[in-house]
């Protein structure tokens, strides 16, 4: 009903919650929705909803409400992906913890330009920066280089073994691949050549890389518990490790150091800033959960761990779709949330304080 509720504003979108312990769905979300009794009940049935009968369902293309977009729509993205980036070229020694890349604000190749987003809204550049300050502040620059030094060819093999490019294998119908470019795709495909500007939209999740927000979820779950990717599930009893073994602690961390950052002030992540909840029942320790007054009330302020993603699509009048994905708590995860809002603007402005408002009923009643 939270997410329910959440939702409340949105036309279309989606919302995945999974358990990183073992991969069961929490929730599984998407709208515009339908209430499925007008398919079976009498022609004078009181639907709930939006939607009256069968053929406004059916006849309604532009929301297709029939569509399953937690599963089966696909999208760019957009700076979600940066987390495979980043562990991709971390794990094959591309960059190290060590590396430092300058925020020119754009690089050019020839006659094309490829901007940082804080460049070209705010005409600001943000120095050299590592890896985790690049997470945390989600600088286009910084993974437009880690691509070009990985190459598309292992970014792609490392889409893939995150759990891109195939159905997840969800116990549910219908869901959908995603797409994982590289240049034998976009030969076959669109019949055209491979170029560095390629890569350097494939590394912050833009171009023709295409994701569920299923996919999203799997994805973050192995920085939430420390490396394993499960089988999302429905079914009890269904706990099934898909993946495990393959990344490094070192850079598991480091990456969720910047998720973990992002967060916080100085982050994109403006929602999550001093995440806190009214739970006396929640333990305090110091670390997941911490004691913090406001006003008369006695609040618990809650670590999390996330990552925003603003990803284009269409022209320049459409608006982008909005994302984020966020575990909690953070040092002991028992929640990874993925929110989606299609062509509705930026990631934490839009998907930010839905995902806020999830987070908050979910502790609260805990």
């Amino acid at each position: 009903r939270s997410v329910h509720d959440a939702m409340k504003e949105v036309k279309k979108g989606a919302v995945v919650v999974t358990d990183p312990r073992d991969g069961s769905i929490r929730a599984i979300y998407s709208k515009p929705t339908f209430d499925p009794n007008t398919f079976t009940h009498a022609k004078n049935y009181k639907a709930d909803g939006e939607y009256k009968n069968v053929e406004q369902i059916l006849g309604d293309a532009n929301g297709q409400p029939l569509l399953d977009r937690a599963i089966s729509g696909t999208y760019p993205p957009g700076s979600t992906y940066k987390l495979i980036t980043a562990a991709a070229a971390l794990q094959d020694g591309a960059i190290t913890d060590k590396t430092i890349f300058e925020d020119t604000g754009i690089l050019r190749i020839g006659d094309f330009s490829f901007g940082n987003w804080y460049f070209l809204q705010y005409g600001k550049k943000e120095g050299a920066l590592d890896i985790v300050g690049a997470i945390k502040r989600s600088n286009d620059i910084f993974f437009y280089r880690t691509a070009e030094e990985l190459g598309i060819s292992d970014l792609a093999k490392w889409s893939k073994i995150f759990g891109m490019g195939k159905p997840t294998g969800v116990d549910l119908s219908n869901e959908v691949s995603g797409t994982v470019p590289d240049p034998g795709w976009k030969k076959e495909v669109i019949g055209e050549s491979w170029y560095l500007g390629d890569t350097y939209n494939t590394g912050i999740g833009q171009g023709y890389l295409l994701a569920t927000p299923m996919q999203v979820n799997l994805w973050t779950m192995p920085f939430a518990n420390g490396g394993v990717i499960y089988k999302p599930h429905l079914v009890q009893g269904e706990k099934k490790i898909l993946r495990q073994d393959f990344l490094d602690k070192k850079n598991i961390n480091l990456v969720k150091e910047g998720m973990k950052q992002s967060c916080e002030t100085g982050g994109v992540a403006w929602p999550f800033f001093d995440f806190k909840v009214t739970n006396e029942k929640l333990k305090v320790d110091g670390k997941d959960f911490s004691e913090s007054s406001s006003g008369s009330a006695k609040m618990i302020r809650i670590s999390v761990g996330c990552k925003t993603g603003t990803a284009e699509s269409g022209d320049k009048e459409t608006l982008p779709h909005a994302w984020i994905t966020v575990f909690a708590p953070f040092y002991n995860p028992e929640i990874v949330l993925t929110v989606l809002v299609e062509n509705s603007g930026e990631g934490s402005s839009i998907a930010g304080p839905i995902a806020k408002k999830i987070l908050e009923s979910y502790f609260e009643k805990k």
